[in-house]
């Protein structure tokens, strides 16, 4: 098994899908299409799947519309930080982020997202 092949988080696909978009293709170049993935992406909670159409099937269509959306919301704050950037030199400057831990504040398991076995207690 490869994982980078076999396996997949499918929100690649939708921020993908939406990246290509005439917009986004006409008014950015590479360099910054691939900043906007990564700071959409790392905004987004990963679903890890193997095939796209076994997924789809079992995913009812209410919340496909709920991940569509949390990619296009995280593309729309991932450009503003493109567009807004206030690094003069971009190739020198280190980009720095700070990030609390609230463990508290983690929201349950969505159904694709529950192990599909428990543990064997020991």
């Amino acid at each position: 098994m490869q994982i980078n092949v076999d396996v997949h988080n499918y929100m690649e696909t939708l921020v993908g899908q939406l990246l290509a978009q005439e917009h986004f293709a006409d008014r950015f170049d590479n360099e910054q299409l691939a900043d906007l993935a990564c700071l959409a992406l790392n905004q987004l909670r990963p679903v890890y799947i193997r095939h796209d159409i076994d997924f789809l099937s079992a995913l009812p269509e209410d919340r496909l519309m709920v991940l569509k959306q949390h990619a296009e919301t995280a593309i729309a704050v991932a450009l503003s930080m493109i567009v807004e950037d206030r690094r003069k030199n971009r190739d020198t400057d280190i980009p720095m982020t700070w990030h609390a831990t609230r463990f508290d504040e983690d929201p349950e398991l969505e159904w694709y997202e529950t192990p599909v076995m428990k543990p064997k207690n020991h």
